[in-house]
Protein backbone atom coordinates (compact mmCIF):
# COMPACT_ATOMS: atom_id res chain seq x y z
CA UNK A 1 0.00 0.00 0.00
CA UNK A 2 1.48 3.66 -0.60
CA UNK A 3 2.16 6.11 1.91
CA UNK A 4 -0.20 8.56 0.19
CA UNK A 5 -3.13 5.83 0.32
CA UNK A 6 -2.20 4.74 4.06
CA UNK A 7 -2.03 8.05 5.33
CA UNK A 8 -5.34 9.06 3.72
CA UNK A 9 -7.12 6.06 5.40
CA UNK A 10 -5.61 6.70 8.81
CA UNK A 11 -7.12 10.11 8.05
CA UNK A 12 -10.02 8.51 7.55
CA UNK A 13 -9.91 6.54 10.46
CA UNK A 14 -9.44 9.57 12.65
CA UNK A 15 -12.24 11.46 11.14
CA UNK A 16 -14.49 9.76 12.95
CA UNK A 17 -13.19 10.64 16.51
CA UNK A 18 -13.20 14.22 15.35
CA UNK A 19 -16.81 14.25 14.06
CA UNK A 20 -17.99 12.82 17.23
CA UNK A 21 -16.03 15.27 19.22
CA UNK A 22 -16.78 18.78 17.80
CA UNK A 23 -19.93 18.47 16.20
CA UNK A 24 -21.87 18.89 19.24
CA UNK A 25 -20.60 21.99 20.41
CA UNK A 26 -23.30 24.01 18.58
CA UNK A 27 -26.07 21.37 20.31
CA UNK A 28 -25.85 22.55 24.15
CA UNK A 29 -29.11 25.31 24.15
CA UNK A 30 -31.23 22.59 22.24
CA UNK A 31 -30.00 19.72 25.07
CA UNK A 32 -30.30 21.87 27.54
CA UNK A 33 -34.40 22.77 26.19
CA UNK A 34 -34.37 19.06 25.59
CA UNK A 35 -33.54 17.74 28.83
CA UNK A 36 -34.98 20.65 30.67
CA UNK A 37 -31.36 21.11 32.81
CA UNK A 38 -29.19 24.01 32.92
CA UNK A 39 -27.17 24.99 29.98
CA UNK A 40 -23.90 23.90 32.18
CA UNK A 41 -25.31 20.61 32.87
CA UNK A 42 -25.69 20.31 28.84
CA UNK A 43 -21.87 20.81 29.13
CA UNK A 44 -20.79 17.71 30.67
CA UNK A 45 -22.00 16.34 26.97
CA UNK A 46 -18.70 17.53 26.05
CA UNK A 47 -16.77 17.43 29.07
CA UNK A 48 -17.96 13.41 29.82
CA UNK A 49 -16.51 12.88 26.10
CA UNK A 50 -13.35 14.92 26.75
CA UNK A 51 -12.92 13.22 30.05
CA UNK A 52 -12.94 9.34 29.09
CA UNK A 53 -11.45 10.23 26.19
CA UNK A 54 -7.65 11.57 28.41
CA UNK A 55 -8.51 9.12 31.31
CA UNK A 56 -7.98 5.88 28.83
CA UNK A 57 -4.88 6.80 27.35
CA UNK A 58 -2.47 5.28 30.03
CA UNK A 59 -3.91 2.30 29.25
CA UNK A 60 -4.43 2.45 26.09
CA UNK A 61 -1.33 3.86 24.72
CA UNK A 62 0.80 1.06 25.91
CA UNK A 63 -2.25 -1.66 24.52
CA UNK A 64 -1.10 -0.02 21.26
CA UNK A 65 2.20 -0.89 21.39
CA UNK A 66 1.57 -4.22 23.31
CA UNK A 67 -1.17 -5.72 20.72
CA UNK A 68 -0.57 -3.39 17.36
CA UNK A 69 -1.60 -0.24 16.65
CA UNK A 70 -3.99 -1.08 13.70
CA UNK A 71 -5.43 -4.14 15.57
CA UNK A 72 -6.52 -2.19 18.35
CA UNK A 73 -7.39 1.08 16.19
CA UNK A 74 -9.90 -1.38 14.56
CA UNK A 75 -11.35 -2.32 18.19
CA UNK A 76 -11.84 1.36 19.02
CA UNK A 77 -14.02 2.12 15.57
CA UNK A 78 -15.93 -0.79 15.95
CA UNK A 79 -17.13 0.07 19.86
CA UNK A 80 -17.28 3.90 18.92
CA UNK A 81 -19.50 3.53 15.79
CA UNK A 82 -21.89 1.34 18.68
CA UNK A 83 -22.06 4.02 21.40
CA UNK A 84 -22.65 6.56 19.24
CA UNK A 85 -25.72 5.19 17.60
CA UNK A 86 -26.47 4.70 21.62
CA UNK A 87 -26.17 8.27 22.05
CA UNK A 88 -29.02 8.77 18.89
CA UNK A 89 -31.47 6.71 20.65
CA UNK A 90 -31.02 7.81 24.49
CA UNK A 91 -34.29 7.89 25.83
CA UNK A 92 -33.18 10.77 29.01
CA UNK A 93 -30.19 13.00 29.75
CA UNK A 94 -28.08 10.64 32.14
CA UNK A 95 -28.19 7.53 28.95
CA UNK A 96 -26.56 10.26 27.16
CA UNK A 97 -24.29 11.02 29.18
CA UNK A 98 -23.06 7.12 29.33
CA UNK A 99 -23.26 6.78 26.19
CA UNK A 100 -21.05 9.74 25.78
CA UNK A 101 -18.51 8.26 28.27
CA UNK A 102 -18.06 5.59 26.64
CA UNK A 103 -17.63 7.00 23.28
CA UNK A 104 -15.17 9.17 24.50
CA UNK A 105 -13.16 6.36 25.77
CA UNK A 106 -13.64 4.71 22.61
CA UNK A 107 -12.36 7.76 20.45
CA UNK A 108 -9.63 7.93 23.06
CA UNK A 109 -7.69 5.10 21.59
CA UNK A 110 -8.54 5.98 17.76
CA UNK A 111 -6.28 9.32 17.45
CA UNK A 112 -3.06 8.11 19.50
CA UNK A 113 -2.90 5.26 17.40
CA UNK A 114 -3.39 6.84 13.84
CA UNK A 115 -0.63 9.39 15.02
CA UNK A 116 2.03 6.69 16.33
CA UNK A 117 1.32 5.23 13.06
CA UNK A 118 2.24 7.72 11.01
CA UNK A 119 5.44 8.45 13.72
CA UNK A 120 6.62 5.01 12.50
CA UNK A 121 6.17 5.62 8.66
CA UNK A 122 7.32 8.99 8.21
CA UNK A 123 10.93 10.26 9.23
CA UNK A 124 12.01 13.84 9.85
CA UNK A 125 10.58 16.84 7.67
CA UNK A 126 7.84 14.43 5.99
CA UNK A 127 6.68 13.37 9.92
CA UNK A 128 5.90 17.05 10.27
CA UNK A 129 4.12 16.98 6.82
CA UNK A 130 2.03 14.13 7.27
CA UNK A 131 0.90 14.67 10.33
CA UNK A 132 -0.32 18.28 9.72
CA UNK A 133 -2.14 16.63 6.64
CA UNK A 134 -3.77 14.14 9.26
CA UNK A 135 -4.68 16.69 11.01
CA UNK A 136 -6.30 18.78 7.79
CA UNK A 137 -8.59 16.55 7.20
CA UNK A 138 -9.37 16.42 10.80
CA UNK A 139 -9.95 20.50 10.62
CA UNK A 140 -12.13 19.91 7.40
CA UNK A 141 -14.11 17.56 9.49
CA UNK A 142 -14.32 19.97 12.12
CA UNK A 143 -15.58 22.19 9.85
CA UNK A 144 -17.98 20.67 8.31
CA UNK A 145 -19.63 18.52 11.03
CA UNK A 146 -19.80 21.98 13.33
CA UNK A 147 -21.12 24.23 10.42
CA UNK A 148 -23.54 21.73 9.39
CA UNK A 149 -24.94 20.11 12.85
CA UNK A 150 -26.13 23.12 13.82
CA UNK A 151 -28.83 23.24 10.58
CA UNK A 152 -28.85 19.76 10.64
CA UNK A 153 -30.23 19.91 14.07
CA UNK A 154 -32.60 22.71 13.37
CA UNK A 155 -34.26 20.76 10.63
CA UNK A 156 -34.04 17.12 11.52
CA UNK A 157 -33.36 17.29 15.54
CA UNK A 158 -30.11 16.96 17.82
CA UNK A 159 -30.07 12.97 17.25
CA UNK A 160 -29.67 13.42 13.80
CA UNK A 161 -26.21 14.37 14.59
CA UNK A 162 -25.37 11.51 16.71
CA UNK A 163 -26.75 9.07 13.66
CA UNK A 164 -24.68 10.71 11.52
CA UNK A 165 -21.57 11.00 13.46
CA UNK A 166 -22.18 7.10 13.84
CA UNK A 167 -22.48 6.63 10.02
CA UNK A 168 -19.03 8.09 10.06
CA UNK A 169 -17.18 5.82 12.59
CA UNK A 170 -19.01 2.90 11.00
CA UNK A 171 -17.57 3.57 7.19
CA UNK A 172 -14.32 4.08 9.31
CA UNK A 173 -14.21 0.96 10.82
CA UNK A 174 -15.02 -1.03 7.93
CA UNK A 175 -11.95 0.70 6.19
CA UNK A 176 -9.84 0.21 8.84
CA UNK A 177 -10.67 -3.57 9.18
CA UNK A 178 -11.00 -4.88 5.65
CA UNK A 179 -8.44 -2.17 3.53
CA UNK A 180 -6.01 -1.09 6.37
CA UNK A 181 -3.04 -3.08 6.77
CA UNK A 182 -0.95 -3.87 9.74
CA UNK A 183 2.87 -3.95 8.77
CA UNK A 184 4.36 -3.36 12.61
CA UNK A 185 2.84 -6.56 13.96
CA UNK A 186 2.31 -7.29 17.91
CA UNK A 187 4.98 -5.53 20.41
CA UNK A 188 6.14 -6.93 23.79
CA UNK A 189 3.46 -8.75 25.83
CA UNK A 190 1.27 -5.82 27.60
CA UNK A 191 1.76 -5.81 31.46
CA UNK A 192 1.53 -3.61 33.94
CA UNK A 193 5.31 -3.50 34.36
CA UNK A 194 5.96 -2.77 30.93
CA UNK A 195 3.37 0.25 30.53
CA UNK A 196 4.84 2.11 33.27
CA UNK A 197 8.27 1.45 31.31
CA UNK A 198 7.07 2.77 28.62
CA UNK A 199 6.44 6.01 30.09
CA UNK A 200 9.20 5.77 32.26
CA UNK A 201 11.04 6.60 28.59
CA UNK A 202 8.43 9.25 27.65
CA UNK A 203 9.52 11.34 31.21
CA UNK A 204 13.18 10.63 30.92
CA UNK A 205 12.79 13.32 28.23
CA UNK A 206 12.94 16.88 29.42
CA UNK A 207 10.50 18.41 26.70
CA UNK A 208 7.33 15.65 27.83
CA UNK A 209 6.39 18.33 30.48
CA UNK A 210 6.72 21.05 28.49
CA UNK A 211 4.93 18.55 25.43
CA UNK A 212 2.19 17.96 28.03
CA UNK A 213 1.67 21.23 29.64
CA UNK A 214 1.23 22.88 26.56
CA UNK A 215 -1.31 21.19 25.24
CA UNK A 216 -3.43 20.83 28.78
CA UNK A 217 -3.33 24.95 28.56
CA UNK A 218 -4.89 24.63 25.34
CA UNK A 219 -7.36 22.49 25.89
CA UNK A 220 -8.84 24.51 28.81
CA UNK A 221 -8.42 28.34 27.25
CA UNK A 222 -9.37 27.56 24.01
CA UNK A 223 -11.90 24.31 23.46
CA UNK A 224 -13.47 25.48 26.65
CA UNK A 225 -15.18 28.25 25.20
CA UNK A 226 -16.57 26.64 22.51
CA UNK A 227 -19.80 24.74 24.11
CA UNK A 228 -21.27 28.43 25.22
CA UNK A 229 -20.61 30.25 21.84
CA UNK A 230 -24.28 29.66 20.99
CA UNK A 231 -25.51 30.76 24.35
CA UNK A 232 -23.19 34.18 24.12
CA UNK A 233 -24.51 34.87 20.92
CA UNK A 234 -27.99 34.41 22.13
CA UNK A 235 -27.37 36.66 24.92
CA UNK A 236 -26.23 39.73 22.59
CA UNK A 237 -28.70 38.65 20.18
CA UNK A 238 -26.22 38.13 17.29
CA UNK A 239 -27.27 34.81 16.38
CA UNK A 240 -28.05 31.21 16.89
CA UNK A 241 -27.01 27.53 17.08
CA UNK A 242 -26.58 28.03 12.83
CA UNK A 243 -24.42 31.07 13.59
CA UNK A 244 -22.24 28.93 16.86
CA UNK A 245 -21.85 26.30 13.97
CA UNK A 246 -20.17 28.39 11.40
CA UNK A 247 -18.07 30.19 13.83
CA UNK A 248 -16.69 26.89 15.86
CA UNK A 249 -16.31 25.54 12.26
CA UNK A 250 -14.33 28.58 11.10
CA UNK A 251 -11.57 27.23 13.36
CA UNK A 252 -10.98 24.10 10.65
CA UNK A 253 -10.55 27.37 8.08
CA UNK A 254 -7.66 28.34 10.06
CA UNK A 255 -6.39 24.98 10.48
CA UNK A 256 -6.63 24.63 7.26
CA UNK A 257 -4.50 27.91 5.52
CA UNK A 258 -2.27 26.81 8.43
CA UNK A 259 -1.92 23.63 6.81
CA UNK A 260 -1.82 25.58 3.10
CA UNK A 261 1.30 27.95 4.50
CA UNK A 262 3.10 25.02 6.71
CA UNK A 263 5.84 24.05 3.95
CA UNK A 264 7.01 27.92 3.92
CA UNK A 265 6.50 27.95 7.49
CA UNK A 266 9.13 25.98 7.95
CA UNK A 267 11.56 27.23 5.74
CA UNK A 268 11.15 30.59 7.74
CA UNK A 269 10.69 30.05 11.38
CA UNK A 270 11.69 27.38 14.01
CA UNK A 271 8.89 24.92 15.93
CA UNK A 272 9.45 27.03 18.76
CA UNK A 273 9.29 30.45 17.04
CA UNK A 274 5.87 29.18 15.53
CA UNK A 275 4.92 28.26 18.92
CA UNK A 276 4.98 31.55 20.73
CA UNK A 277 3.73 33.46 17.41
CA UNK A 278 0.29 30.83 17.91
CA UNK A 279 -0.44 31.69 21.14
CA UNK A 280 -0.69 35.38 20.47
CA UNK A 281 -2.34 35.20 17.47
CA UNK A 282 -4.81 32.57 18.87
CA UNK A 283 -5.97 35.33 21.23
CA UNK A 284 -8.29 36.80 18.02
CA UNK A 285 -11.24 33.99 18.89
CA UNK A 286 -12.15 34.68 22.39
CA UNK A 287 -11.39 38.77 22.26
CA UNK A 288 -13.54 39.03 19.23
CA UNK A 289 -16.54 36.74 20.79
CA UNK A 290 -15.85 39.60 23.80
CA UNK A 291 -16.09 42.82 21.94
CA UNK A 292 -16.99 42.28 18.18
CA UNK A 293 -20.92 43.17 17.23
CA UNK A 294 -20.95 40.79 14.31
CA UNK A 295 -21.45 37.11 14.14
CA UNK A 296 -19.42 37.18 11.09
CA UNK A 297 -16.19 39.31 12.60
CA UNK A 298 -16.39 36.62 15.54
CA UNK A 299 -16.36 34.06 12.70
CA UNK A 300 -13.57 35.49 11.03
CA UNK A 301 -11.47 35.64 14.69
CA UNK A 302 -11.93 32.21 15.03
CA UNK A 303 -10.59 31.44 11.75
CA UNK A 304 -7.51 33.41 12.98
CA UNK A 305 -7.67 31.60 16.22
CA UNK A 306 -7.44 28.07 14.00
CA UNK A 307 -4.35 29.64 12.34
CA UNK A 308 -2.88 30.27 15.79
CA UNK A 309 -3.94 27.36 17.37
CA UNK A 310 -2.61 25.26 14.14
CA UNK A 311 1.06 27.16 14.91
CA UNK A 312 0.89 25.62 18.58
CA UNK A 313 -0.21 22.88 18.30
CA UNK A 314 0.94 21.26 15.43
CA UNK A 315 5.06 22.25 16.42
CA UNK A 316 4.08 20.08 20.24
CA UNK A 317 2.66 16.81 18.13
CA UNK A 318 5.42 16.95 16.05
CA UNK A 319 7.88 16.97 19.36
CA UNK A 320 5.36 14.41 21.07
CA UNK A 321 5.76 11.58 18.75
CA UNK A 322 9.50 12.39 19.25
CA UNK A 323 10.08 12.02 22.62
CA UNK A 324 10.71 7.88 22.82
CA UNK A 325 10.28 6.33 19.54
CA UNK A 326 10.13 3.35 20.85
CA UNK A 327 6.61 4.22 23.05
CA UNK A 328 5.31 6.32 20.35
CA UNK A 329 1.89 5.15 21.28
CA UNK A 330 2.00 6.07 24.83
CA UNK A 331 3.77 9.32 24.42
CA UNK A 332 1.15 10.46 22.34
CA UNK A 333 -1.41 8.65 24.78
CA UNK A 334 -0.07 11.10 27.06
CA UNK A 335 -0.19 14.52 24.63
CA UNK A 336 -3.86 13.22 24.22
CA UNK A 337 -4.21 12.83 28.00
CA UNK A 338 -2.93 16.50 28.86
CA UNK A 339 -4.89 17.69 25.89
CA UNK A 340 -8.30 16.50 26.76
CA UNK A 341 -7.90 16.86 30.41
CA UNK A 342 -7.68 20.07 29.67
CA UNK A 343 -11.14 20.15 27.33
CA UNK A 344 -13.04 18.40 29.82
CA UNK A 345 -11.94 20.72 32.74
CA UNK A 346 -12.07 23.85 30.41
CA UNK A 347 -16.24 23.78 29.74
CA UNK A 348 -16.55 23.43 33.33
CA UNK A 349 -14.16 26.06 34.33
CA UNK A 350 -15.29 28.63 31.33
CA UNK A 351 -18.87 28.03 32.61
CA UNK A 352 -18.46 28.82 36.23
CA UNK A 353 -16.36 32.20 34.81
CA UNK A 354 -19.42 32.73 32.36
CA UNK A 355 -22.13 32.65 34.99
CA UNK A 356 -19.38 34.07 38.06
CA UNK A 357 -17.61 36.73 36.84
CA UNK A 358 -19.41 37.24 33.48
CA UNK A 359 -18.79 36.78 29.69
CA UNK A 360 -15.69 39.67 29.19
CA UNK A 361 -14.01 38.15 31.82
CA UNK A 362 -14.10 34.71 31.18
CA UNK A 363 -13.34 35.48 27.32
CA UNK A 364 -10.38 37.34 28.19
CA UNK A 365 -8.87 34.99 30.68
CA UNK A 366 -8.93 32.13 28.60
CA UNK A 367 -6.85 35.03 25.47
CA UNK A 368 -4.64 35.57 28.80
CA UNK A 369 -4.10 32.06 28.82
CA UNK A 370 -3.44 31.34 25.55
CA UNK A 371 -1.25 34.47 24.93
CA UNK A 372 0.86 33.58 28.12
CA UNK A 373 1.28 29.34 27.36
CA UNK A 374 2.64 30.03 23.73
CA UNK A 375 5.34 32.89 24.93
CA UNK A 376 6.56 30.91 28.03
CA UNK A 377 6.91 27.20 26.81
CA UNK A 378 8.12 28.54 23.85
CA UNK A 379 10.82 29.82 25.84
CA UNK A 380 11.57 26.88 27.48
CA UNK A 381 11.96 24.73 24.40
CA UNK A 382 14.45 27.39 22.95
CA UNK A 383 16.16 27.51 26.65
CA UNK A 384 16.30 23.22 26.78
CA UNK A 385 17.74 23.18 23.35
CA UNK A 386 20.68 25.66 24.15
CA UNK A 387 21.23 23.55 26.74
CA UNK A 388 21.51 20.36 24.93
CA UNK A 389 23.48 21.78 22.91
CA UNK A 390 26.56 22.61 25.40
Amino acid sequence: MSARLTLLLFALCGLAATVSSRSIDPLIPLLASEFTVPTTSAALVTSLYALPFALGQPVLGPMGDSFGKTRMLRCYLWVLAACLLGAALAPDFHSLLVMRFCSGLAAGGVIPACMASLGDRFEGPERTLAISRFVTVGLIAQILSASLSGLLASVLGWRSVFLAAAVVALISALLATFVLTSPTGRGPRFSFAGAVSNYRSVFANAKAPLCFGTVFLEGIALFGITPYVAEMLRARELGDIRQAGIIIGCMGVGGIIYSLLLPMLLRRASKFTLLGTGGLIATAGPLTLAFASSWLVIAFGFAVAGFGYMLMHNSIQSEAVELAPKSRVSAYSMHAFSFFIGQSLGPILAGWALHGLGPTAMLLGSAGILAATGLVMARRFVRLAQLAGR
